[in-house]
C-alpha cells in the first residue's frame, strides 16, 4: 500500500509538471509570445549550423521510422506479444496509451493550427503543434521502459534497451528540428503531452508493470 501511495505521488507530480508545461507552451503558441520565438530560433540556429547533405539524407530516412503509423504498427506487435504471453492488462494498456496519444495530438493540432516552419527540408503537411512524431515516439519509449524492460531476462538487456529507447527519442526529436518540419517548442510539447497522458493512465489504472502473468 505504501509503495502504491509513493507511486501515485510520483505520477501526480509528473502529471502536474507535464500538463503545466504543455499548457504554457500551448498558450504561448496561441498568443505568439516573444520568449517562445526566441527559444525556437536559438535551437533552430543550432540545427542550421550542423547541416550537411549526408546528415540531411539520414534524417529524412530516419523520419520514416518515427511516424505515428510506424509506431502504431510496432505497438500492435507489442500488444500481440503481450497478449500471447497472457499479459492481457499490459496489452490493453499499451493499446490505450498509443491510440490515446494519437487522438490527443490530432485534437491539439486542430485546436491551435500552428503553421509549420518555413524552409522545410522535407515534405510535411498538416499543422505543427505538437509534433506527432515526438508524441507517438515518446509514448512508445515509455511503453518500452516501463512495460517491456521489466520483462527482460537480465540487467544487461534492460540497460541496453533503456539506453537505446532514450537515445531513439532524442534522435527523433532532433530530426524534427533539423528538418525544419517542427519548431523546437513543438518537440518539447510532444514530450510533455506524452508524459501527461501516461501519468493520467498511471493514476487512473495503476501500475501496469507485468511482473506476473494474469
Amino acid at each position: 500500500m505504501q509503495i502504491r501511495q509513493q507511486a501515485n505521488r510520483f505520477w501526480r507530480l509528473i502529471a502536474l509538471l507535464a500538463w503545466s508545461s504543455f499548457l504554457i507552451l500551448a498558450v504561448s503558441v496561441h498568443f505568439h509570445v516573444s520568449w517562445l520565438t526566441h527559444f525556437d530560433q536559438a535551437l533552430q540556429q543550432i540545427s542550421i549550423n550542423v547541416r550537411q547533405p549526408g546528415r540531411t539524407a539520414f534524417f529524412k530516412w530516419l523520419a520514416l521510422l518515427g511516424t505515428p503509423t510506424t509506431n502504431g504498427l510496432i505497438c500492435l506487435m507489442i500488444v500481440g506479444g503481450l497478449w500471447l504471453h497472457h499479459y492481457h492488462s499490459a496489452a490493453g494498456w499499451v493499446l490505450t496509451a498509443q491510440v490515446g496519444i494519437n487522438i490527443l495530438t490530432t485534437s491539439f493540432k486542430m485546436l491551435l493550427q500552428r503553421a509549420r516552419p518555413i524552409h522545410k527540408l522535407a515534405v510535411q503537411g498538416g499543422y505543427s503543434f505538437p509534433s506527432g512524431h515526438t508524441t507517438s515516439t515518446a509514448t512508445m519509449v515509455l511503453i518500452l521502459l516501463l512495460i517491456i524492460v521489466p520483462l527482460c531476462p537480465s540487467n544487461f538487456w534492460r540497460y541496453l534497451l533503456g539506453v537505446i529507447s532514450i537515445g531513439w527519442l532524442v534522435l527523433m526529436g532532433f530530426d524534427r528540428i533539423y528538418l525544419f518540419v517542427h519548431y523546437p517548442s513543438d518537440v518539447l510539447a510532444g514530450v510533455c503531452l506524452a508524459l501527461g497522458w501516461w501519468s493520467i493512465l498511471q493514476l487512473a489504472v495503476g501500475q501496469i508493470i507485468p511482473n506476473q502473468q494474469e
